[in-house]
């Protein structure tokens, strides 16, 4: 396990009321792979849901633990001039519901650097209670499918028309939650890599290139033209 004693300084989000209390900034912004619920475990970065007075939160921790790590790839994503990864979705997740699309609530991002360079980031998210796409497709109907299919092709339509390009286009960053109306509710989440653009443009390189991520992965269950032909009527 990695030992850190400097507290991230809070790059977003410092003003949020929840950071206000010392016991919800330690248990999220100073975790641990022990603590907290497992949703993801990697390498170099890693997930946990925690419970908190405020709420379950989900704390996304990205580790550079040596020089090596850091300077990785060019330290592309550790150097000092470079925005980490986690105050880069951190501003996706602020720009995506501040255009009145669904995505959990980004509470704060915290940064550990040393000379600059990164050593660990950090980023609180509000829960959110979708399942991600790729895991969900299997178990529904086919008509249920379809649904899903029109519901994340408007979503893309939508995206590319208000001039975000994700650039991170997977079904598993794809949370989608059934609503009462038998309707579909999705909330992007991961988007480190997303670039922002002029609105009203739908067709471009990165627009391509998130269509060019996301279609091979609907294919095997014959969603992939439901799915852009959804987009184009959004």
């Amino acid at each position: 396990m990695t030992r850190i004693p400097i507290f991230p300084k809070v790059v977003r989000g410092a003003d949020h009321p929840w950071l206000q209390a010392a016991a919800f900034a330690a248990a999220t912004l100073q975790p641990t792979r022990a603590g907290g619920q497992l949703v993801t475990d990697q390498r170099t970065s890693w997930v946990r849901r925690v419970a908190t007075g405020y709420g379950d939160v989900f704390v996304k921790v990205y580790e550079y633990d040596t020089w090596a790590a850091r300077l990785r790839g060019g330290a592309r994503r550790t150097a000092p001039w470079r925005r980490s990864r986690a105050a880069a979705e951190f501003d996706a997740l602020a720009w995506l519901r501040q255009h009145g699309l669904v995505a959990p609530e980004p509470v704060a991002a915290g940064e550990v650097r040393r000379l600059g360079f990164l050593v660990r980031a950090v980023l609180v998210t509000t829960a959110f209670a979708g399942e991600p796409i790729d895991a969900l497709l299997p178990s529904l109907a086919p008509g249920d499918r379809r649904a899903l299919a029109d519901a994340l092709g408007t979503l893309v339509g939508r995206l590319h028309a208000l001039g975000f390009r994700d650039r991170n286009l997977d079904l598993r960053n794809l949370l989608a939650q059934r609503r009462s109306d038998g309707g579909w509710t999705i909330a992007k989440i991961d988007s480190p890599r997303h670039r922002l653009v002029a609105p009203g443009r739908r067709d471009d390189a990165l627009a391509r290139a998130d269509w060019a991520r996301l279609l091979p992965q609907l294919a095997p269950f014959d969603l992939a033209d439901a799915t852009r032909a959804a987009a184009e009527r959004a």
